[in-house]
């Protein structure tokens, strides 16, 4: 009766943060629901803290300082949740939602209209081309891209053709955000110098869904190769670029 123009099978959720008000249109389910209280509620994407949240901070001003747009990637973006988040707490970046599930896409374009927030209905993958949408049977976020299965066929996009999308002269990478129900595998088993271009990778690994198949080892190669910094919270991980900044800094000991 609130919101007679949305299906009755789905409702609106207002959060707020950093002073802006959010209104979420999600569908009655347990994952949705979930979603937004893990962006919004226990702030999983609040990382990194300490010395190298200060770096993040550092870097994103950096970037406007220069008179370009931070630039985020926001790679499975489901309805909105992490794509609002960011823009909340970087207010001034441009954000680029990939989302594959065209259900997702639509609550997802909803979610964020009106804002600096671009949306691409497609998987992410190391090279464009096509895949498609399996649904395995745990709600809306859990929909993952699959070249075999009877899934609808959906279009892939690379980081670099985001990238070549997104003009130097205009635009920053700055953070990158990853959860793709375990294509991150193929993802970092392809070229990485694109996404080494980010100084933040927020990323959830998946090998709990896919054990014995070392899911997020290719992943692991790259942050190491790349000489770059950890730390996590929650289900997410954290992948820093190393900076001089951070040479000679420390914080307290923690138990």
């Amino acid at each position: 009766m609130a919101n007679p123009s949305i299906p009755t099978d789905q409702k609106v959720t207002n959060v707020s943060f950093r002073g802006k008000e959010f209104a979420i249109r999600q569908r009655r389910t347990d994952a949705d629901s979930s979603v937004i209280e893990q962006c919004f509620k226990e702030s999983q994407y609040d990382l990194p803290v300490g010395v190298h949240g200060a770096l993040m901070n550092k870097l994103y001003q950096e970037i406007l300082d220069s008179g370009r747009q931070p630039l985020i990637i926001d790679c499975g973006a489901n309805i909105g949740c992490s794509a609002l988040w960011f823009n909340a707490r970087y207010p001034k970046a441009h954000i680029f939602a990939i989302e594959p599930a065209p259900d997702n896409v639509e609550l997802l374009r909803s979610n964020c209209a009106g804002l600096d927030i671009e949306i691409c209905s497609a998987g992410v993958a190391a090279e464009d081309g096509a895949s498609r949408i399996v649904d395995v049977g745990s709600g809306g976020w859990g929909y993952r891209t699959s070249s075999e299965g009877k899934g609808a066929e959906i279009a892939m996009i690379s980081i670099r053709t985001v990238l070549a999308s997104k003009p130097a002269t205009q635009y920053t990478p700055f953070l990158l955000k990853i959860d793709i129900e375990g294509a991150e595998k193929s993802l970092f088993s392809g070229a990485v110098d694109s996404i080494a271009e980010f100084p933040l990778i927020i990323i959830e690994p998946h090998d709990w869904l896919f054990p014995g198949e070392l899911s997020s080892q290719p992943f692991f190669h790259f942050h190491v190769n790349a000489g770059r910094e950890f730390c996590m919270r929650n289900e997410n991980i954290a992948s820093i670029a190393n900076h001089s900044s951070l040479l000679g800094v420390t914080e307290g000991r923690r138990n």
